[in-house]
């Protein structure tokens, strides 16, 4: 279960701000009076203020390298928290930190492996943890069993890991206290996007949690279902710009028929698919306008950029989006025909 979005209630929106970009270098991508957003590598974290001061734990995972980095910081910060030995750096599968953010939520720092094959990305990876306190263990994790799948074997009346390598919920029962500070756990509204089996969403009816689930497709990339058909005088140019760069995957094709070539482009299979046709006479085909855009909606940041350097690496560049909408969490590249496509940075709506 890959975590993707993560939006939390927050008390003090402008340290909070603060903290998160200057503090935890995280990337500011917008910003309004009532929330900002920002991303812990691959996870956007959105903070929406509220009246109340809400206590969460959320973990981020980063390299032992940034993990040293971030410790110094902190430490300087004198926000580190220390365990029942007065122990600040603490190991567990790897290196280990608490600490908290200015409205006092219990954040963790953790040493692990990239999934992704950016071995020296210095900075932080993801959001691998979300604490869900619950008044019964056992009853959330056989609700979460309706639409996700659970590796974790750790569990008990009063705690559980919830999900796999990539990702986990950490359930844990109001009240207790959250690990290794004596503050109780208490329930405050969380809004998740995540990997899943299938497309589904999860409204609980008696706490403010809402999970949202997108299906982990395999190969191609993850988009909107729709189908196009265009014609072209450069046919060859757009195979390897929607094949060799976006990463799509043919899924038929057709030559001389009728004085046509074509083939068709997997969204991300034959169901859902691009259609362009190139006939033996060569066609006056109408300028598209910026606003012309195919979107495709890329959850994963890291998987985003590798489709972006792919492009890159052809001659296709990142252009200005005509609406400055796109260019917050989107990158708009410009086709051999001048069609533009959108590769944005968020689970979609």
């Amino acid at each position: 279960m890959q975590i993707f979005q993560v939006n939390l209630k927050c008390h003090d929106i402008h340290r909070m701000k603060d903290f998160y970009t200057n503090v935890l270098e995280m990337e500011l991508l917008t910003e309004t009076e009532s929330y900002f957003t920002i991303m812990a590598g691959t996870t956007k974290l959105l903070f929406e203020k509220g009246d109340s001061i809400p206590i969460y734990h959320v973990c981020f995972r980063t390299n032992a390298e940034y993990f040293d980095h971030m410790f110094q910081k902190l430490g300087a910060e004198s926000v580190l928290l220390p365990n029942q030995k007065g122990e600040y750096s603490m190991f567990w599968k790897g290196k280990q930190a608490y600490f908290v953010d200015p409205d006092g939520n219990i954040l963790e720092m953790l040493e692990r492996p990239f999934e992704g094959t950016k071995k020296d990305w210095f900075q932080w990876h993801d959001v691998g943890e979300v604490g869900f306190p619950v008044k019964d263990v056992s009853a959330m994790e056989q609700e979460l069993d309706q639409f996700l799948k659970n590796e974790q074997m750790d569990s008990s009346e009063t705690f559980a890991f919830y999900g796999d390598r990539k990702g986990v919920f950490v359930l844990v029962k109001e009240g207790r206290n959250w690990y290794p500070t004596e503050r109780a756990a208490v329930i405050s509204p969380i809004k998740i996007f995540a990997s899943g089996p299938r497309d589904d969403r999860f409204k609980h009816k008696d706490y403010p949690y809402e999970l949202i689930v997108r299906k982990e497709w395999e190969g191609g990339i993850p988009a909107v279902q729709f189908r196009i058909a265009r014609p072209t005088n450069q046919l060859d140019k757009l195979i390897a710009f929607y094949e060799k760069g976006l990463g799509l995957r043919r899924v038929g094709e057709f030559w001389n028929h009728e004085d046509y070539d074509g083939v068709m482009i997997g969204l991300p299979d034959s169901r859902y698919h691009l259609e362009f046709t190139q006939s033996k006479e060569k066609m006056e085909l109408p300028q598209p306008t910026k606003e012309h855009l195919l979107v495709f909606y890329v959850a994963d940041r890291f998987e985003r950029d590798k489709i972006a350097e792919r492009l890159a690496a052809l001659g296709f560049l990142e252009t200005e989006p005509e609406n400055p909408y796109w260019g917050r969490g989107g990158i708009t590249i410009a086709d051999p025909d001048g069609w533009q496509i959108v590769l944005m940075n968020t689970p979609g709506i």
